[in-house]
């Protein structure tokens, strides 16, 4: 606190009788001084030398020394019991040592039951997967060398009804050159309508074969880009998988364009059919006007060809029922495949195999194990540590600075701090976190502030600690001790001198810088060397000199300040 604050504050607390009697005690002093001369100014004032000092003062704070790290050991798992406890309260420990073990037995027994099961699931995969996929081989290979017994008798039909159709055209055209008869306009124009008709219909089973074709391609890729996909998302994940997600879905849309243009191609065949049909009862209705040879071989040629195509749709029905058998085994064998995926059993492998080994409590942390609450035959909680692990080497102190103090303080200041239980030993410390917010308790502000302390083997947990934070470290300055200084009626300060005359008693004004409680700067009025009287009189300038009053108890200000 400076000397100004002290003094203006000296006046506020005083009441007015008390001045006038100290004033009149004083002014007898000086009455008596000036009757009896220089022994008796002696007798009642020691002179004092003005002398260069060094003025330290400081913010002073007060906290308990305490660990910086202070670990708590919580299990990863709950509800297992402690199997053996390889440490003891007070036990050093360091980071990675095993401090306990809980019983792995249930955990253990989950892994084997789980393993043994994926074993198993896995071999009965694989032979599904193999046999979905020896039937799919077998009946493509039949298919390719021609083997498969109902295409194979489809074609063979489709063969021979095209034989007589072949016969039964070539009869009708020898027919047509030898006959001189002329055929009625209704019959020419009937028999015109079927072989229109009937070219329709080739024209409509070939667009829809090839319809068929194009289709059972794009189911294959659809087929293949989905199992593709379903395997990169069990594997890598959906993420991952996003560029074979876009194939898949391109792959649908032309599997659903394919279905598209067989289904035309389907209806196509049935108006070209129906067309048929037509033109063939036209025909017949017509024949029965005007029979003739000529009539007899057509007729019979429309029924070649009628076999012929009936014989065509059923080879066509006969390889879409093999293709659609293919198809069937390879969905079988993707099946298998995706009933035999492990990831989720990979994933709850994974995770036992983590808590099997979280059963063994390692120390996260280097230091001294002052609490075990855990001990064997007791069972792990996610509430309730094992122990706690407290790294000695590391201390601080936790102060409270008050909200008028908090200017000029800040982060990285350097510190003294004295332990009373150690006889005041100072160690350095520094300043290292200081509370943004304030904390207010009944009405009185305050911020927290965490110090570091360079602690050695006395320091221990717990013990008080003054901290002192230098505010001005003067060094050969001007000084009087501070009761020599006195506050004059109009608040400025002055000391006591000898007149020219060495004799008599004159005020000499000065002006004051820092303080430490004993000793006040001088930094004006006042030289090195210089002599000044301090009365002797304690109880009559009691409440005179800076500080001292009975009814002032700023022996420092309100910061903390205080005597070194």
């Amino acid at each position: 606190m400076s000397i100004k604050k002290g003094f203006k504050s000296f006046f506020k607390k005083k009441k007015w009788v008390k001045w006038v009697i100290i004033v009149l005690i004083i002014a007898g002093v000086f009455f008596y001084l000036k009757s009896k001369g220089k022994d008796a100014a002696d007798s009642i004032f020691t002179k004092e030398e003005v002398k260069l000092r060094d003025i330290k003062t400081f913010h002073s704070f007060t906290g308990t020394v305490e660990p910086v790290n202070s670990n708590e050991v919580m299990p990863e798992i709950s509800g297992i019991k402690v199997k053996e406890v390889k440490v003891k309260e007070g036990d050093e420990v360091k980071e990675g040592d095993v401090l306990m073990t809980l019983d792995t037995y249930s955990i253990q027994k989950q892994i084997d039951q789980l393993k043994a099961q994926m074993k198993s699931s896995k071999d009965t995969n694989s032979l599904s997967v193999e046999q979905a996929k020896k039937s799919y081989d077998d009946l493509k290979e039949s298919v390719d060398k021609g083997l498969n017994s109902s295409i194979q008798g489809a074609k063979n039909s489709m063969d021979s009804s095209f034989a007589s159709l072949v016969s039964a055209q070539n009869a009708y055209n020898d027919e047509v050159k030898l006959n001189n008869e002329k055929l009625s306009d209704v019959i020419k124009n009937s028999i015109e309508q079927c072989d229109k008709a009937y070219d329709s219909v080739l024209n409509a089973q070939n667009a829809l074969e090839q319809a068929r074709v194009a289709e059972n391609q794009a189911e294959s890729d659809y087929n293949d880009a989905s199992s593709d996909y379903d395997e990169a998302v069990s594997k890598f994940g959906e993420e991952s998988a996003k560029k074979l997600k876009r194939s898949k879905e391109a792959a649908q849309n032309s599997l659903e364009r394919a279905k598209l243009n067989t289904s035309s191609a389907s209806q196509s065949l049935e108006s070209a059919w129906d067309s048929y049909k037509f033109a063939k009862s036209g025909f017949e209705a017509a024949k029965m006007k005007e029979e003739s040879g000529l009539t007899s071989l057509y007729n019979s040629l429309i029924t070649a060809q009628t076999n012929y195509l009936n014989a065509v749709d059923s080879y066509n029905s006969a390889v879409l029922s093999v293709n659609q058998q293919l198809a069937g085994y390879k969905l079988s064998i993707r099946q298998a495949k995706v009933q035999g995926d492990q990831s989720l059993n990979n994933l709850q492998l994974k995770d036992l195999e983590k808590q099997l080994k979280d059963c063994t409590i390692k120390a996260p942390a280097t230091g001294t194990i002052t609490s075990l609450p855990a001990q064997k035959g007791t069972f792990t909680s996610s509430t309730a540590s094992l122990c706690t692990i407290t790294d000695f080497g590391e201390m601080k102190i936790v102060i409270k600075i008050g909200e008028y103090d908090i200017q000029g303080v800040n982060e990285n200041d350097n510190v003294e701090i004295l332990i009373d239980a150690l006889g005041k030993k100072t160690y350095e410390g520094t300043i290292k976190h200081i509370d943004k917010t304030a904390t207010v308790v009944n009405g009185v502000s305050f911020f927290k502030a965490e110090v570091s302390i360079k602690a050695d083997q006395e320091t221990r947990s717990g013990m008080s600690a003054e901290v002192k934070l230098v505010i001005d470290d003067l060094k050969n300055v001007v000084t009087v001790s501070s009761e020599a200084i006195q506050t004059d009626e109009d608040g400025s300060y002055f000391v006591n001198v000898y007149g020219k005359d060495g004799v008599s008693i004159e005020k000499k004004k000065i002006t004051i810088g820092a303080t430490d409680g004993s000793y006040t700067q001088v930094t004006s009025g006042l030289s090195e060397k210089d002599t000044v009287l301090v009365s002797n009189i304690s109880d009559m300038t009691s409440g005179l000199t800076m500080g001292y009053s009975s009814d002032d108890n700023t022996t420092g200000d309100n910061n903390g300040t205080d005597k070194e």
